[in-house]
């Protein structure tokens, strides 16, 4: 790529990452907007498995790219992809956001003496993280082929069609496989209540 060219959507995370990281200019801004374009719909997944409630995931994907912003130049691009980058930053956010929350319905229950809807909230939140704790244990307990394509299309957002070369399967039989994946864990999930 001449260094004149826009990033455009075959441009690698490598060099988005690489013009992003110089200044602010026009160049630097397409570049990370392209890199928002081409992961934002997987960290915002990602951000739905973390968050306590609804209106924390959009904050939680605000959060991440501004850090990203702010710290461009430090991105790492592991495999090719800024991806794995931008979800650790998405934990870490929720993580903050989590530690804030719990100080803050402290300081609520100290100035409320009974149980009130904080209690609820957290009640709702361990709730959530259960879950994610359990799906994440089914998954790990697949055969590493069925493993590997659910983080393909389900953590990263990754088209069957793009799993199924990735893979070497084609994408009716990824389509298949996934389809499988989500009824046994349903199963598991019903007999588990």
């Amino acid at each position: 790529m001449k260094r004149h060219d826009p990033p455009g959507e075959r441009t690698r995370d490598g060099e988005l990452v690489e013009m992003a990281s110089h200044g602010g200019g026009r160049r630097a801004r397409d570049a990370f907007r392209v890199l928002f374009d081409r992961h934002s719909s997987a960290v915002l997944r990602y951000a739905w498995g973390l968050a306590a409630n609804r209106s924390d995931v959009d904050d939680l994907v605000q959060e991440t790219f501004l850090v990203a912003w702010r710290r461009r130049s430090d991105i790492r691009v592991v495999a090719e992809s800024a991806l794995p980058w931008l979800l650790t930053t998405c934990r870490n956010a929720s993580l903050n956001l989590n530690r804030a929350r719990l100080r803050s319905e402290a300081h609520e229950l100290v100035e409320e003496p009974h149980n009130g809807p904080a209690s609820y909230r957290r009640r709702d939140h361990d709730e959530a993280q259960e879950q994610v704790k359990w799906v994440v244990a089914e998954i790990a307990a697949l055969p590493d082929l069925d493993r590997r394509l659910c983080q393909l299309c389900l953590i990263e957002g990754r088209s069957y069609e793009e799993a199924a070369a990735f893979l070497d399967l084609t994408p009716a039989s990824a389509r298949k496989r996934i389809q499988r994946t989500r009824d046994r864990l349903r199963a598991a999930r019903a007999a588990d209540c």
